[in-house]
C-alpha cells in the first residue's frame, strides 16, 4: 500500500491524487498548517491559494480561489483518514477559451499495491464529459482471481454480477501498471483497456478511475463502492455537479439534501428512495422512483454517491459526500439574506452549536463575534458586539423555519463617519425565486432615511399577472389597493434583479422610480422586503417590509426590536396593543394603543394603533411576523417595530 504525507505537524498535509467530475486526474497538495494549497491539472496547468475552515460548518474548508465568480463560493472539501472529498473550480471539459466550474472530486493518497487485495465484488457508477453533452453510468463489477480477473455487466439494466446476461458481461485481465494504477485488457479485444486505481478509504476498498478516451472523444469518472446488503441511515456532506455543497441525509426511505447554490441560494430537496430488487445488487437504490428526474445511490461506511439516471434532464450528473459519522449539527446554522431598518442588505452567518455569528455588509466588511442564549427570555439570543456602547445590549434575534427576525448595531444610515445603534432586520434563507410565485396583495410599511431626519411609509401594493407587474397606492389616504383612486396607482413592471432571489421594479411612467424587492417565505406567507439606497435620490436609505393582506386579525405575541433600539415583547388583541420593552440606556416601559380598523376602503390586515396624545401608527400581521410603523409626522416618522410571532 502506498502512501504520500508532508512532514508537516499535521498529519493531514501532504499530496492526493484527484479523480474530477470533469474527467481529469489531477495532483492536490495541501498544508494544513499554512492553510495553502495547490491543484495540478493533467496539463500541469497549478492553481494555488488558501483555504479556511466554514465556522457555520466545522470540518468543512474553503477554497479561495479567483476563478470562483459566482454570488457564493461553494469550492469546499472535507477531510478523511488519508482521503478529501470536495468541489473545486476545474475546467469545463472541452471548453476553449478554458471556463471554471465547481465541481466534485474524490481525492486520496492511500492506494493498493497488492493484487489479492483487489478481489471483492462492487457497484460502480460513472458519468461522462464529451463534445456532443453529458452522460451517466451504473454497474456491477467483481475482481477475483487474486486480482488477475474483472468483469463488468454492460447491460441497459442493472444486474447483479452473478445474474448478468452472457451477452453483457465483458471480462478482463488485470496486471500492475506504474505509479500505483492496474491495467485491464479486454480478454475479447486487446486495444480496449482500463486504468484505474484502488483507494483505501474509511477501511474499505474505493475503485477510482478518470481520463480521456479519444474514440469517442470523452473525459469520464468512475467510482466504484463495495456491494453491500448493509443500507444505514447516513448524513454525507458533499458537492454535486450543479455546483451545490451541502448536507445528504439518507436512509431506506428518503434521501434529503439541503444545499447552498453557486447563485446563494438556499433549498431542500427531499426524495424517497427505493427498496432493492432480487436481479439488482442490494447496494444500489433508486432515488425518486415516481418523479421526472431519477437517480441511483450507493454508499459505504465513509462515501455516498448519487449519480443521474440516463435521462436528458439527469444524464452526467454526480454528487458525492463523505459521510459524517459525528453528532449532527444545528439545523439552524448557516447563512441568512439580511434586509436591515438602516436601509441595508447584509448577510448574517450563524453557528447555533459554537453560538458564533458573522455579520457582513455590502462592502464586504464583517462585524463578528459570539452569542448568548438570554435566561431572561427563552428563544431569544443576544449578540455580543463592541460596536455596543449603551448600558444594555439589545441586541438579541429569534429564529423560525430559515427565519431570523433581530436587532443588531448596524452602521446608522447616510452618516459618516460611521457609528452604529441597534436597529430592527429580517433575514431569510428562504427567497422566492420563481417570479409566478410573488403575485398577492401586501400591506408595505416602511421608512425613508436621510442623514438629519426619518419618515414613514404605509401603503398596500399587489403584484400580479405572474409576477410581472406591481401595483402601488400612492395616496395620503391608506386605500386597498382594489379601492386605490386611480389617479393615485402606480404601475411598476417587475423582472429579474441583480440577485437570483431579488426583483427588479420600474415605474412605467417614471423609469427613475426604480428598485429591488425580495420574497421571503416566513411561516407559509410570502413577506415583501426591500432595504437599500433610492437609486434616484442617493442621499436616501429606505427599508420595507410587506405583510400578506388577509382577512383575519387574531390575538398573537411577539418579541423583537425597534428603531428606538429598544427590545421587547408585543401583544396583540382585537382592539389593544401593548409592549413591555427595554432601551438602550436601561431605561424599562410599557406602551399601550388602541386599535382600529382601517375602515371600508382600507386595508383589511393593518390597524391604526392610537396612543396617548397625537401618536399613531400602523400595524400588520402574518403568520409569523409583525410589523408596526409610524405615522408620517415628526413625532413618529421613521419608527419601526418587527417582532417575531411566538
Amino acid at each position: 500500500m502506498s502512501n504520500k504525507t508532508l512532514a508537516g505537524a499535521d498529519v493531514r498535509s501532504g499530496s492526493y491524487r484527484v479523480y474530477a467530475a470533469n474527467g481529469t486526474q489531477q495532483a492536490l497538495s495541501v498544508d494544513f498548517d499554512t492553510g495553502s494549497y495547490t491543484m495540478t491539472d493533467n496539463l500541469g496547468v497549478a492553481e494555488s491559494g488558501s483555504f479556511s475552515e466554514d465556522f457555520t460548518e466545522p470540518g468543512t474548508y474553503v477554497f479561495a480561489s479567483s476563478r470562483v465568480t459566482a454570488v457564493a463560493n461553494t469550492a469546499r472539501f472535507r477531510v478523511a483518514a488519508d482521503a478529501i472529498v470536495g468541489a473545486f473550480p476545474f475546467q469545463t471539459a472541452y471548453s476553449s477559451p478554458a471556463a471554471y466550474a465547481v465541481q466534485p472530486f474524490v481525492a486520496a493518497r492511500s492506494f493498493l499495491t497488492t493484487a489479492a487485495q483487489l478481489d471483492g465484488t462492487y457497484n460502480r457508477f460513472g458519468v461522462t464529459r464529451s463534445p456532443g453533452g453529458p452522460d451517466s453510468q451504473m454497474l456491477a463489477m467483481r475482481i477475483s482471481g487474486g486480482g488477475t480477473l474483472l468483469e463488468f455487466c454492460f447491460d441497459n439494466a442493472i444486474y447483479k454480477i452473478d445474474l448478468c446476461p452472457a451477452a453483457s458481461k465483458r471480462t478482463y485481465t488485470v496486471a500492475a501498471g506504474t505509479d500505483d494504477a492496474w491495467v485491464a485488457t479486454n480478454t475479447a479485444n486487446a486495444n480496449e483497456t482500463a486504468n484505474f486505481r484502488m483507494a483505501r478509504i474509511g477501511g474499505q476498498n474505493v475503485y477510482l478511475s478518470a481520463g480521456l478516451s479519444t474514440t469517442p472523444a470523452v473525459q469520464f469518472l468512475r467510482i466504484a463502492l463495495p456491494e453491500s446488503p448493509n443500507w444505514p441511515t447516513t448524513r454525507g456532506l458533499g458537492a454535486s455537479t450543479e455546483g451545490s455543497w451541502g448536507s445528504n441525509l439518507i436512509d431506506t426511505a428518503n434521501s434529503v439534501r439541503t444545499a447552498t447554490n453557486p447563485d446563494g441560494s438556499y433549498g431542500i430537496l427531499a426524495l424517497s428512495v427505493g427498496g432493492t430488487f432480487s436481479s439488482q445488487p442490494e447496494g444500489i437504490r433508486l432515488v425518486n422512483a415516481s418523479g421526472t428526474r431519477k437517480y441511483y445511490a450507493m454508499q459505504n461506511g465513509l462515501l455516498s454517491v448519487v449519480v443521474g439516471t440516463r435521462n436528458p434532464n439527469t444524464q452526467g450528473y454526480v454528487q458525492i459526500n463523505l459521510i459524517d459519522t459525528g453528532t449532527a449539527p444545528d439545523a439552524r446554522n448557516g447563512r441568512y439574506k439580511v434586509y436591515a431598518a438602516n436601509g441595508s442588505r447584509q448577510t448574517l452567518a450563524l453557528n447555533m452549536d459554537s453560538l458564533r455569528y458573522e455579520m457582513t455588509d455590502d462592502t464586504g466588511a464583517t462585524a463578528s463575534g459570539s452569542f448568548t442564549a438570554d435566561s431572561a427570555e427563552a428563544g431569544s439570543f443576544v449578540f455580543d458586539s463592541s460596536r455596543i456602547a449603551s448600558p444594555v445590549n439589545t441586541a438579541r434575534f429569534r429564529l423560525a423555519a430559515d427565519t431570523v427576525v433581530g436587532a443588531f448595531p448596524f452602521a446608522v444610515a447616510q452618516v459618516t463617519p460611521a457609528s452604529y445603534a441597534v436597529r430592527p432586520f429580517v433575514a431569510s434563507r428562504a427567497l422566492v425565486k420563481a417570479q409566478a410565485e410573488l403575485d398577492g396583495v401586501y400591506n408595505r410599511l416602511g421608512i425613508n432615511l436621510t442623514a438629519a431626519s426619518a419618515d414613514s411609509s404605509i401603503t398596500q401594493i399587489q403584484v400580479a399577472n405572474g409576477g410581472t407587474t406591481l401595483y402601488l397606492c400612492n395616496d395620503s389616504v391608506v386605500y386597498r389597493i382594489d379601492n386605490c383612486p386611480a389617479a393615485s396607482v402606480r404601475t411598476y413592471a417587475v423582472s429579474a434583479g441583480p440577485t437570483v432571489d431579488t426583483w427588479h421594479i420600474v415605474n412605467v411612467a417614471n423609469p427613475a422610480d426604480n428598485g429591488n424587492f425580495g420574497i421571503a417565505r416566513i411561516g407559509g406567507d410570502n413577506v415583501y422586503l426591500s432595504a437599500g439606497i433610492v437609486p434616484s435620490t442617493p442621499t436616501t436609505s429606505v427599508f420595507r417590509i410587506g405583510l400578506p393582506e388577509r382577512a383575519t386579525w387574531p390575538g398573537i405575541a411577539a418579541r423583537g426590536g425597534a428603531t428606538n433600539g429598544s427590545w421587547g415583547g408585543t401583544s396583540i388583541g382585537a382592539a389593544g396593543y401593548a409592549r413591555t420593552q427595554v432601551l438602550p440606556d436601561g431605561t424599562a416601559a410599557t406602551r399601550s394603543a388602541t386599535l382600529v380598523t382601517m375602515g371600508l376602503n382600507g386595508p383589511v390586515n393593518m390597524r391604526l394603533a392610537s396612543f396617548s396624545g397625537p401618536e399613531m401608527h400602523f400595524a400588520s400581521q402574518g403568520s409569523k411576523v409583525f410589523a408596526m410603523v409610524g405615522s408620517r409626522n415628526p413625532a413618529t416618522g421613521g419608527a419601526l417595530e418587527i417582532g417575531l410571532i411566538d
